[in-house]
């Protein structure tokens, strides 16, 4: 049954993924372009929205918050950090817009998520550590472990806010082919909170990391990987956004090498974007807070920056 629930939930968030537009690269294009920040509110939503449920969870007996530990903040997790964003810029797209991209036809986002595959695998913890003779890192816990009260308050409030914002901006409108951001985002952040009850995590760059290190070939977790890559392609087909499209030799060139600036940040946070936005903010795990403000922050500047050097339109 557990098995059933997680695939479920899974294709559920990969379904929601594709009808909201979830990626980070967009986000900070319409905060650039447009002075706007209704993407940046949907993700604060998301977030918000599993750290309640996994609040709730931990009131009820569970232990969501222990699921996963991660480390002090470094300059490591601000490096990966800052590779991530520079890849993401040169690839056209973050962890979950890569997904988003070739459910809908676009290949040459293969050639991203292998590269990603490839660099984590040439760059494991153990080579990367031997490489750069680093000492191990020391497990931190997240500070929402037996804090309820804490948990329930923090994810009330910033979800509270940011369902507001957006239903002020938005109201229940669609976008084309999508859901309302308030219950596409509701939902992943649900269900999201929902699997690290069942002691179970989602984001599928840590997913390809461990695949890549030998450490998980269980046939739950590629069925999990299976259903998130199914719920965003049913997305596409329902939505009638599907078309083949092979992509020019440039593209799959950026796809590439943005993929493997992606897979080093990811092995040096450690975990891409998606995990430190749907892991990392909702468990407050200090080494992926730092990694996602690094990761954001090089993000709009890079943007920025090649806004003013190209021309709209250019």
């Amino acid at each position: 049954m557990i098995l059933v629930l997680t695939t479920a939930l899974m294709f559920l968030i990969g379904y929601a993924s594709q009808r909201a537009g979830v990626c980070m690269v967009r986000a900070m294009r319409e905060v650039i372009e447009k002075r706007r920040v209704h993407r940046l509110a949907g993700f604060a939503l998301a977030a918000a929205a599993a750290m309640v449920v996994m609040g709730l969870a931990e009131w009820l007996g569970a232990a969501p918050f222990m699921t996963l530990q991660g480390s002090a903040p470094d300059g490591l997790s601000v490096a990966g950090g800052v590779l991530f964003g520079l890849g993401s810029v040169l690839a056209g797209n973050c962890a979950m817009g890569l997904l988003s991209g070739l459910t809908q036809g676009e290949l040459w986002r293969a050639g991203s998520i292998a590269a990603m595959f490839v660099a984590a695998l040439l760059l494991g913890p153990e080579m990367s550590s031997a490489a750069l003779m680093l000492s191990a890192r020391a497990p931190v816990p997240s500070p929402l472990t037996g804090h309820v009260g804490l948990a329930l308050t923090l994810g009330g409030t910033v979800g509270a806010l940011a369902a507001t914002y957006i239903y002020r901006r938005l109201g229940w409108k669609r976008p084309k082919g999508g859901w309302s951001p308030l219950i596409a985002m509701g939902v992943i952040g649900t269900a999201s909170g929902l699997l690290f009850a069942a002691d179970r995590q989602w984001v599928y760059t840590s997913r390809i990391a461990e695949i890549a290190y030998g450490i998980s070939w269980a046939p739950g977790a590629l069925l999990g990987l299976a259903a998130l890559l199914a719920g965003m392609t049913g997305a596409t087909i329902i939505g009638r956004t599907f078309a083949w499209r092979a992509g020019s030799g440039k593209q799959w060139l950026r796809a590439v090498a943005g993929g493997l600036l992606m897979g080093a940040g990811a092995t040096l946070v450690p975990g891409g974007n998606d995990a430190m936005l749907f892991t990392g903010v909702p468990l407050l795990l200090p080494n992926l807070l730092a990694g996602y403000a690094s990761f954001a922050a090089t993000l709009a500047l890079a943007l920025l920056i090649r806004r003013q050097a190209v021309p709209p339109g250019a």
